[in-house]
C-alpha cells in the first residue's frame, strides 16, 4: 500500500441504497473518506460503534448529532462519539471528509 492516495481515484462505495457515494482509504485503525452529496440528500439517522468526524469542505448541511442540530458550513466539523445517533439533510450540494476509528471494514 502506498503512503499516498488520490481519493477520487479509489473505487466508489455506495451507502444508503446508493444515495451517498464516497471514496475511502484505510489504515489499520482508521478510515478516511471524501464524500459528495447532492442537494436535498437525506442521511437517515443511524449509529455505529465507530467514532466519526465529518468535516464540511463545501456547501451547507443540516446535521444532527444526538439531540443537537446545526447547519454545517465550510470549515465546520461534526464530532460524533461511537454509538451516537446522527444524520441530516443537505441544503446544497455538499462535499465532506469523513474520518472513522476504528477502521470501517464495511467500507472496504
Amino acid at each position: 500500500m502506498s503512503a499516498f492516495a488520490t481519493l477520487a481515484s479509489l473505487p466508489v462505495k455506495e451507502l444508503f441504497n446508493g444515495t451517498i457515494r464516497g471514496h475511502y482509504a484505510h489504515l489499520e485503525r482508521t478510515t478516511f473518506g471524501e464524500v459528495h452529496l447532492k442537494a436535498d440528500t437525506v442521511v437517515p439517522i443511524h449509529q455505529h460503534p465507530h467514532e466519526q468526524v465529518t468535516y464540511l469542505l463545501s456547501g451547507r448541511f443540516e446535521f444532527t448529532v444526538g439531540n443537537e442540530t446545526r447547519i454545517l458550513e465550510p470549515g465546520m466539523a461534526a464530532l460524533i462519539p461511537g454509538n451516537t445517533p446522527h444524520g441530516g439533510r443537505t441544503l446544497t450540494d455538499v462535499k465532506v471528509v469523513d474520518l472513522f476509528a476504528p477502521v470501517r471494514e464495511d467500507y472496504r
